[in-house]
C-alpha cells in the first residue's frame, strides 16, 4: 500500500468525499462554537462573492429543527441596489423534480395512481401508443424511460420565436422521435418524463400542478412553494443573469416549465423540506423509502437514482437531494440523513464557474472540517487494470457519451475523453479518484469474476450517470 500525503485542506477533503473509512460524522459541535462558526461561514461567503463569479447567493444549513446557518450574499440586480436577503426567492430548477415526485407518491398512497401504470393508462391522449405501452410511471421519474429529450428542440424554438409551447408542441415532439432505449434497460437524465408527470399529476388529481402543491407540501407552515408562473411577479424573486465574459446579461424567467423544473422557493425554506420529507410529513415513510431508493436496470445493473432522488456519497456519508440549473448549476439541496443535516445553495446567476455546486463543497468543507481525522489518503494498489479498461457508453445528452478506461505507460487506469486522458487513483473496493474532478468519484460495477460491467459517476458526492461496458472483454 503506497501513501500520497495531502498538504492542503481541499486535499484533504477529497479523502472524505470518496468515502474513505477514516472520515466519519463528527461529533456535535458546541454552542460556544456556533458563533466562530457562523463568522468563519459569513467571511467565506464574501470571499466567494470578491471572487466577481456570480450576482448573488443565499445558503441555508440545517440541523433538525435548528437553523445552523443563513445568509444571502451579494445582489439581485447588477447596479448592486437590491441586496439578497433570507427571504429572497430563487427558483429550484431541477429540484423540482423530487418534489414533483412526492406529489406521485401521495398519489399512490390515495389509491389514485401506481408506478406499474403505463403511459397510455395514464395519458391516453399519448400520441405514440407503441411508446407508451411500455414506458411505466416508474420509467418517467427514474429516467429510465428511454424517451428523447424535449427541450433539445422545444426550448431552442421558444428561445428563437418567443412562442410558448403548449402540450399540442410537446405531443408533436413525442410523436415524431424514436425511444433511445428500450424502457428499463438503461439511464438517460431526461426532462420529458417529469414534464408528463406534471401532466399526469394534474389529469389524475383534477387540479392544476400548484394545487397539488399546496395541498400535499404547502401545508406545512414552513413550505410555500410557488411556480415561476406566479412567482415570477412577487417582489422577492430574484432576478436572473447568465455570465458572459467579465458581463452579466438578464436570463428571463420561463413561466411555461413544469414537472421538470418551474418551482420557486427561499432557501431556508427548501432546507426545511428533506426532514419533513423523510419523517412522515407529507408521505409515509415506505413512500419516502421507495424514492430514495436507486433503481435497478432489467439487466441488473443499478443507477444512483431513485424516483425524482440524486444518491451519493460524501464525507464518508450517504447523501440525497437533487441538483437544478442549465449551463451551470444554480441550485443545490444535499440532506444528510445520519446527521439530519441539509445544505442548500442557491445562486441567481448561470454560466458561471462559481456555480451552487462549487459554493456547497466549500462551505461543506468549512462547516464540516472536523469529520477529517487523518493527513493522509491511503490509497490501494490496483493489481488488475485490464478488469476495468474498456470503453463505457452513457445515455446523458450534456455530457460525452462514449469515454475510454486505458492502461497508461506505467501500467495505471487513466479516465480518457477524446484525447486527453486523466490519471485515476485506486481507492479500493472498485472505487477510483481523478484528481482533476477533487469533489467527484467513480465507481465500478463488477461481474462475479471482478470484471467491470458499468461504471457510475458521482459529482460532487450525487450520482449522475451509469455508462455500461460497450466492448466485449478480451478473450
Amino acid at each position: 500500500m503506497r501513501i500520497l500525503t495531502i498538504k492542503l485542506f481541499y486535499g484533504l477533503l477529497i479523502v472524505c468525499i470518496v468515502g474513505l473509512t477514516q472520515c466519519k460524522p463528527s461529533p456535535e459541535k458546541p454552542s460556544q462554537d456556533l458563533n466562530l462558526m457562523v463568522s468563519k461561514l459569513d467571511s467565506l461567503g464574501k470571499s466567494i462573492l470578491e471572487g466577481g463569479g456570480v450576482v448573488g447567493f443565499s445558503v441555508a444549513i440545517m440541523k433538525g429543527n435548528d437553523t445552523l446557518f443563513n445568509r444571502g450574499f451579494g445582489f439581485t440586480d447588477t447596479t448592486r441596489t437590491q441586496p439578497v436577503t433570507n427571504s429572497t426567492r430563487f427558483k429550484i430548477a431541477s429540484i423540482s423534480k423530487l418534489l414533483g415526485s412526492t406529489l406521485v407518491m401521495k398519489l399512490v398512497e390515495e389509491g389514485k395512481l401506481s408506478l406499474d401504470q403505463n403511459l397510455i393508462e395514464l395519458l391516453p391522449d399519448f400520441p405514440n401508443p407503441e411508446q407508451g405501452k411500455k414506458i411505466t410511471l416508474e420509467h418517467l421519474i427514474s429516467h429510465t424511460s428511454g424517451l428523447p429529450e424535449y427541450a433539445t428542440e422545444i426550448d431552442s424554438t421558444y428561445v428563437r420565436t418567443g412562442a410558448i409551447p403548449n402540450k399540442q408542441d410537446f405531443y408533436t415532439f413525442f410523436k415524431a422521435n424514436d425511444l433511445i432505449f428500450e424502457p428499463g434497460s438503461n439511464y438517460s437524465y431526461c426532462n420529458s418524463g417529469f414534464l408528463l408527470m406534471g401532466m399526469i399529476v394534474e389529469r389524475i388529481s383534477q387540479r392544476s400542478l400548484q394545487q397539488e402543491f399546496d395541498r400535499v407540501i404547502n401545508k406545512s407552515d414552513s413550505m410555500d412553494l410557488r411556480l415561476i408562473e406566479e412567482a415570477a411577479t412577487l417582489p422577492d424573486m430574484s432576478p436572473y443573469w447568465e455570465k458572459k465574459g467579465t458581463r452579466f446579461i438578464p436570463y428571463p424567467h420561463w413561466p411555461w416549465i413544469k414537472g421538470d423544473g418551474g418551482l420557486t422557493a427561499t432557501s431556508i425554506m427548501l432546507a426545511q423540506f428533506p426532514r419533513q420529507w423523510s419523517s412522515g410529513k407529507f408521505i409515509d415513510s415506505a413512500s419516502f423509502q421507495e424514492m430514495a431508493t436507486p433503481r435497478i436496470l432489467t439487466d441488473g445493473i443499478e443507477t444512483g437514482y431513485g424516483l425524482g432522488v440524486r444518491n451519493g456519497e460524501l464525507f464518508g456519508e450517504r447523501i440525497i437531494g437533487h441538483t437544478g440549473g442549465h449551463k451551470s448549476t444554480y441550485a443545490i439541496m444535499v440532506y444528510f440523513p445520519e446527521r439530519d443535516m441539509t445544505f442548500v445553495v442557491f445562486t441567481n446567476t448561470d454560466n458561471t464557474p462559481t456555480s451552487a455546486r462549487k459554493i456547497f463543497g466549500e462551505f461543506a468543507a468549512v462547516y464540516l472540517g472536523d469529520s477529517i481525522s487523518t493527513d493522509t489518503i491511503q490509497t490501494q494498489t490496483l493489481n488488475n487494470p485490464s478488469n476495468y479498461s474498456g470503453s463505457y457508453l452513457g445515455y446523458d445528452s450534456k455530457i460525452e457519451r462514449t469515454i475510454q478506461v486505458k492502461i497508461d505507460e506505467n501500467g495505471n487506469l487513466a479516465y480518457c475523453m477524446g484525447d486527453t486522458c486523466y490519471p485515476m487513483t485506486y481507492l479500493g473496493n472498485n472505487k477510483f479518484w481523478i484528481e482533476q474532478w477533487p469533489y467527484d468519484l467513480i465507481t465500478f460495477e463488477v461481474d462475479d469474476v471482478g470484471r467491470a460491467v458499468a461504471l457510475r459517476e458521482y459529482y460532487t458526492g450525487f450520482y449522475v450517470l451509469v455508462r455500461k461496458r460497450s466492448n466485449p472483454f478480451p478473450k
